[in-house]
């Protein structure tokens, strides 16, 4: 009975990007705009009302979709082919076949970047972000329906937030998400930057689509690149400049340091939102999923059930996230204004906590 309410001729997908340069064809069904006044808005709310009865809050992978879906052609015979010549659903007025349900108009679009950039869309009206927003408000109205505060919505906004996408999350004062093993250190406007987070961002050192940060540690020693990070930690996690030099050489030479600064690093601020994946917490070396791969290994790691005392023991050897000294390095960051003005709080920490090798 829903199928009425499918767009046909196309698919979804994720365009080119910085974490998929090829762009990626899920070949999910698209719900038809046209009927966004009647059932399919209903639909939404439906689902959402179904996960909200069993879950607390709800992860929205890829909002991008509930607000201006990146649509290819469903007949084209190379799904990967066509995803890569795609469009956004409401911003393509130069489409013919998207064109009338175009949102954005030929004079904000900016056509010397790709189509698929984040500035693709320059401007918008408040009555258009209204239009952008239809199915992502109805899943804040089911949200509410259900007793929920909008902030339980979270959402995995990566390396690529559209102008729209932006200006529907800021009407609810909704934040992205800020992966910072992939920050890029030669670019100080980089995404993934800590620093460059907003407060209302959830900021993470890795998700179930990456690599443990423990492993990631020893990659960058073997690569050569862990003095750079290193550096780039002391900055944000040493206050005092004559303490750095040492700190840094101490860090980028300990995989297991490295790694656990990493993971410091998430609570200096501005984002007020922290999300640590388990792997990382537990001190864990599988990697919950290889993106873009099918493999049986995929999806499969679970929490053992001695993991209390595992991790205790990892913990102590500085193989795990020690909650109470991650976060007294934070707060030491800050100054020692700060240090002392908490200093009740940071003797408890750190009291409790494992000695720094």
């Amino acid at each position: 009975a829903w199928s009425a309410l499918l767009l046909s001729g196309f698919r979804m997908g994720a365009p080119p990007s910085r974490t998929n340069p090829s762009g990626q064809p899920w070949s999910y069904a698209v719900l038809d705009p046209a009927r966004y006044a009647s059932a399919a808005v209903d639909l939404v709310r439906r689902r959402m009302g179904k996960m909200l009865q069993e879950f607390d809050g709800l992860r929205i992978d890829h909002p991008h979709g509930l607000i201006d879906a990146w649509v290819y052609r469903a007949a084209q015979p190379d799904p990967q082919v066509a995803v890569q010549f795609g469009a956004r659903l409401f911003s393509s007025p130069d489409l013919p076949e998207l064109s009338r349900f175009a949102i954005a108009t030929a004079d904000q679009i900016d056509r010397a970047v790709p189509r698929y950039a984040d500035r693709w869309v320059r401007e918008l009206s408040d009555e258009q972000v209204g239009r952008y927003a239809v199915l992502f408000e109805a899943v804040v109205d089911a949200a509410r329906a259900h007793g929920r505060d909008v902030d339980e919505l979270l959402c995995e906004v990566l390396s690529t937030q559209p102008y729209p996408v932006e200006r529907v999350l800021a009407r609810h004062g909704l934040g992205r998400f800020r992966v910072t093993q992939k920050v890029v250190l030669d670019n100080p406007a980089d995404v993934y930057r800590s620093e460059n987070a907003a407060p209302a961002d959830w900021i993470m050192a890795g998700t179930h689509d990456t690599e443990p940060v423990w492993r990631v540690a020893e990659r960058w020693i073997a690569s050569g690149t862990a003095g750079a990070h290193a550096a780039y930690l002391a900055q944000r996690l040493v206050p005092g400049e004559r303490d750095r030099a040492r700190w840094q050489t101490d860090v980028a030479a300990d995989a297991h340091r490295l790694a656990s600064a990493k993971l410091a690093e998430l609570f200096v601020g501005p984002a007020h939102n922290v999300m640590v994946f388990f792997t990382d917490l537990l001190g864990m070396r599988d990697v919950y999923n290889r993106p873009g791969t099918v493999a049986e290994e995929n999806w499969s790691p679970r929490i053992p059930p001695d993991f209390a005392t595992r991790y205790e023991r990892a913990r102590r050897t500085g193989r795990a996230l020690d909650l109470r000294r991650a976060i007294a390095i934070a707060m030491r960051a800050r100054g020692a204004e700060f240090a002392s003005a908490h200093r009740a709080l940071l003797g408890k920490l750190e009291e409790r906590s494992r000695p720094v090798p």
